[in-house]
Formats: C-alpha cells, structure tokens, sequence
C-alpha cells in the first residue's frame, strides 16, 4: 500500500438529466439511472489505483447487502480493504445523485457507518511502503477529528509519509475550530472555494490560501470548479486554469483532481506541474457519468498534457 484514503464511503444512485425546470409528474422517463460506488475516500482510491498507485481505503459500512455490494465492487477492482471496518449497530450509506443538463449535481444523502470510524480502527504500526495518507473528507470523520488525529499524522510525517486533505461541507457546523488543530500537519490542503471561504470568512481564493497557510497548512490548493485551481504553496503561487468541457456530470470531479494530484507529487513532479495535469484530468473526468468512472490513466494525462 502506498497511499491510505480515509473518509467517507457510500453509494451512489445516480439519475439523469432532471431539469430544475422540469414539471415532475408521477412517472416519466429520463435518460439514465446507475448504481455505483461513491463517497470521496472511495472515489480518490479508485482514481488512484488506475494511476498506479496501489490504494488501501480506511472507511465504515454497514452489515447489510450494499455494504457487501461495494466492498466486492473495490475488490473486483484490486483495491486494498483489509481496513474496511463494519458498524453492526448501522447500516451502509446511500446518496441520491440528480444531474441536472449541464452536468450539475444536488445530492441527497442518507447518512449511515460512513461516518464512524474511531482511532482504533486507523491502522497502526503505519504500513511498510505507505507514501501518503489522504485524508478525503473532514468535517465527516467526526470522531478522528476530536480524538487524535492529529497526533497519528504527526507520527506519520515524522516517518516521512505526505498528508493530504479535502473537506466536505460543514453540515453540523463544527467550524474552524473544529479542524484548525488538524492544519500544521497538513502537507497538502485541497477544498474547494465555496466550502473553504465559508469555513475562513474569506473573499476570494487567494485570501482564503493565505489565510489557511497563516494557520499552517504547508500548501493550500483552492479547488474553483470551471476556473480551475488557485495555488499557494512556498513554491509557486498562482491560478491555474480548467480544461474546457461541456461536462456531462461533475460528481468526483474534485476527488479525481486531488487523486491525480497525489499521483502526480508521489511521481516526483512540482506543485505546479501536479496541479496543471489534475486540472485537465479532473476536467476530462467530467465526461463521464459517475463519480469515479472515467478511465483514468497516465497515457490518458500525457495526451491530456499536450492539448
């Protein structure tokens, strides 16, 4: 295992196209309806292991037939479960995708196990060869989050192990405070704009990097939809733009990038260079309909680098 995604696991039943204009009658047709896997942590485990990345995913399921479903789904896949841990007192969680025509997603999600890992369930000794830990979804790890995490990624930079981060919304309102102890272990901070300047009180990307980097994450990476990424890292500071697509659906889009962005770093390439591939990855990864479906490669990212 070279790289350990903890977070969030559910899955996805994702329908399309449903206008926000549309008059809803009792039953009507639409193009497509699927059933797949999703959650951030899964998401970026499954893009990461088409890179080549060899993933392992620390997340919670329930005892029930979808939990079942998508812990086969991963290891059909040659994804890594042994840290797959299962909550008997709850059940698997359950996200409704509504993809409007230009490829914009509401989500309505049934929360379940997803949510409930504990430090005992972290592995620990770390495993031999881990390279990074991708943190995929704070502000969902609530226990993690109060009850020493912070301690556990301390340790793992100390043996010379990256961490990255991505948040997903606030929806308990925890705060800044309620990850803030979290950020000088923190190599690599991932949000998106909307969510990260509602968590800082910022105006733009470039404050909102600046004001997490005040508070210590080593480089703040502000993810901002179709105008690409804003970066702050001691390196290189600056926008770097989106591929342009008529997307089809923008589900994962944001876990493709951070995952071909840890590839891309763990490959030995800048900041800059891992940010301008994952741009045009998590771009081009919006023409397919599903959270972590597109087929995702280093031959697809070189011909995507050259356009």
């Amino acid at each position: 295992m070279k790289v350990l995604c903890i977070g969030l696991a559910v899955m996805d039943i994702s329908a399309r196209p449903i206008s926000q204009n549309s008059v809803w009658q009792e039953k009507q047709s639409i193009d497509e309806i699927s059933i797949q896997l999703g959650g951030d942590a899964v998401n970026q485990c499954i893009y990461l292991n088409k890179l080549d990345m060899e993933p392992g995913l620390n997340i919670c399921i329930g005892p029930d037939s979808t939990g079942e479903m998508l812990v086969g789904a991963l290891k059909q896949q040659g994804i890594d479960t042994s840290q797959v841990c299962i909550r008997k007192d709850s059940r698997t969680g359950t996200s409704l995708v509504i993809i409007d025509d230009a490829g914009e997603r509401r989500i309505f999600s049934a929360t379940g196990a997803e949510r409930l890992l504990h430090m005992e369930d972290l592995p620990s000794p770390l495993p031999d060869g881990l390279k990074a830990i991708s943190l995929a979804s704070l502000f969902g790890l609530d226990h993690l989050e109060r009850d020493g995490l912070d301690e556990y990624l301390k340790n793992a930079r100390q043996q010379g192990i990256l961490v990255f981060a991505d948040t997903i919304w606030d929806k308990f309102g925890v705060g800044l405070k309620g990850i803030s102890h979290l950020f000088p272990q923190i190599d690599y901070f991932l949000p998106s704009y909307y969510e990260a300047a509602s968590l800082m009180g910022t105006d733009t990307p470039e404050d909102t990097a600046a004001a997490l980097r005040n508070l210590g994450v080593g480089t703040a990476i502000i993810k901002c939809g179709g105008d690409g990424v804003f970066v702050d890292s001691p390196e290189f500071r600056g926008q770097i733009p989106a591929m342009k697509v008529d997307p089809l659906d923008t589900t994962g889009a944001g876990d493709c990038f951070v995952a071909c962005f840890i590839a891309s770093m763990l490959k030995g390439y800048s900041v800059e260079e891992a940010c301008r591939l994952s741009c045009r990855a998590s771009s081009w990864s919006t023409l397919s309909l599903g959270a972590s479906t597109a087929k995702l490669s280093w031959d697809v990212i070189d011909s995507l680098a050259k356009k």
